[in-house]
């Protein structure tokens, strides 16, 4: 399913670090787990130019900057990151957009690069009850910078009980201040308070990532089949306990040492047995449960975009 030749799509966490503090974050979720990883470490820019080639990736569309438990715009080479990858990929930030200065936001939409924006509210108020500690007008200020000097905006919003009545009003905001796009996420987040959509189970899985001709990419330089699977791994690196059946796969095949980029190369880690043994996980009735959760048929992230 997966082959580096033809991967279209790779997420990256380039950081361990971010600035605010969602409840439905691993962060947050299992602080006293994953605390002692947090807030340390970053993927060098000269590593991600070596891991991340047109030779090793001829047929790659899009790098997402877009991890677990980081902010990408903390990473202090980000605009040269952007400017470098730009010059044979389309390249994509998923950012709370409550960082760095206007300036940075205006050099960052004169490269060209789409942000996702999460915004959750349309005031500080309903802003701040997921995301805690961001600044609607700070981010209002940012955005503005951003769309102003051409960048690719899109509202991301995630519907929870609280804001679902917002709705409405953030896609009527998202299209007077020049977001090209408004995405809605309904999803199965853990104790996050979000709108879940339930449909009928089947026995059955398909691989989001896999069908998308993707994979991501940790602040380790770990290579997983998906960001869902990161919480796993990061929590096994933090704490090398090994609760789950993805985490006796991962360790068993080998842990840091034979799937990361700092020791591997790209092809060694994709056609290595992790990601062999997660796929024969999917024969029921003895799945990683991650796997499960996430991927079974019909049961997922639902994405509503106005535009594919």
């Amino acid at each position: 399913m997966w082959n580096n030749k033809t991967i279209e799509w790779i997420d990256v966490e380039l950081t361990s670090f971010c600035n605010i503090a969602c409840p439905g974050c691993l962060r947050q979720e299992k602080k006293e787990q994953v605390e002692s990883i947090l807030n340390k470490d970053i993927i060098k820019f000269e590593n991600l130019k070596r891991w991340i080639t047109p030779k090793e990736f001829p047929s790659l569309k899009l790098l997402n900057f877009c991890g677990s438990v980081d902010e990408p715009t903390l990473h202090p080479e980000i605009l040269n990151i952007v400017k470098h990858f730009k010059s044979f990929t389309d390249v994509n930030i998923a950012s709370n957009g409550s960082t760095k200065t206007k300036e940075f936001w205006k050099e960052l939409g004169e490269l060209g690069a789409s942000v996702f924006f999460g915004l959750d509210g349309t005031d500080q108020e309903s802003l701040a009850k997921y995301r805690i500690g961001s600044n609607f007008k700070k981010v209002q200020e940012n955005w503005r910078a951003f769309i102003g000097a051409g960048g690719n905006a899109t509202w991301q919003f995630i519907v929870f009980d609280h804001n679902e009545h917002l709705f409405d009003d953030a896609e009527r905001m998202s299209e007077e201040e020049g977001f090209k796009k408004f995405r809605a996420i309904f999803s199965h987040r853990g104790g996050s308070g979000e709108v879940k959509k339930e449909v009928e189970e089947e026995k059955e899985i398909r691989c989001k990532y896999g069908n998308q001709k993707r994979i991501f990419i940790n602040h380790s330089g770990a290579v997983l089949p998906c960001c869902y699977l990161n919480s796993e791994a990061l929590e096994v690196l933090a704490t090398r306990k090994r609760k789950t059946k993805f985490g006796k796969i991962y360790e068993g095949a080998g842990g840091i040492l034979a799937n990361n980029l700092k020791y591997n190369n790209i092809s060694e880690v994709i056609d290595g047995e992790m990601f062999d043994l997660i796929q024969k996980s999917w024969e029921w009735p003895d799945p990683v449960e991650k796997c499960w959760n996430t991927c079974k048929v019909k049961k997922r992230d639902i994405f509503i975009d106005k535009e594919i």
